[in-house]
């Protein structure tokens, strides 16, 4: 019977250190989501402003470069804040995942950028209410 129970033990190679319990599961999913939301809007916000940035800018007619030169400048630049704040919560939460005992960390990365993506749209606003739960869930999450 002895050998019986060796069957049913992890074999050498896919035993870990830290066990699957031991990840903070629900931080890495909604940080995730979060994060590729956020990235979602701020690619939005890209396209947008390279293809209507010239309409709302005013062009060269007749009081376009006078009244409309600012609208696109402050869309590139909200895309461009969206599109940094989601590759770092996404970065950050994959690092959560990988690296658990750093989840103080990433977690207050993850609820930084979530916070500063409500500038750049934050992911259609959920992405940016789903960072900040991910971050808060990270933050208290403790090993077992």
């Amino acid at each position: 019977m002895a050998g019986m129970a060796s069957l049913f033990k992890k074999p050498r190679w896919r035993r870990s250190s830290v066990s699957e319990t031991a990840k903070p599961v629900a931080a890495f999913v909604v940080s995730l989501v979060a994060g590729v939301l956020i990235l979602v809007g701020g690619l939005f916000g890209v396209v947008g402003w390279m293809a209507w940035g010239w309409v709302w800018g005013g062009g060269w007619r007749m009081m376009g470069p006078m009244m409309g030169w600012w609208i696109p400048m402050w869309l590139s630049t909200f895309s461009v804040l969206g599109l940094v704040s989601g590759i770092v919560i996404v970065a950050s939460a994959l690092m959560l995942q990988n690296r658990p005992s750093e989840a103080k960390t990433w977690g207050t990365l993850i609820l930084v950028f979530s916070v500063v993506s409500l500038f750049g749209m934050g992911g259609f606003i959920i992405g940016a209410i789903l960072g900040i739960i991910g971050g808060i869930l990270a933050l208290t999450w403790k090993s077992v």
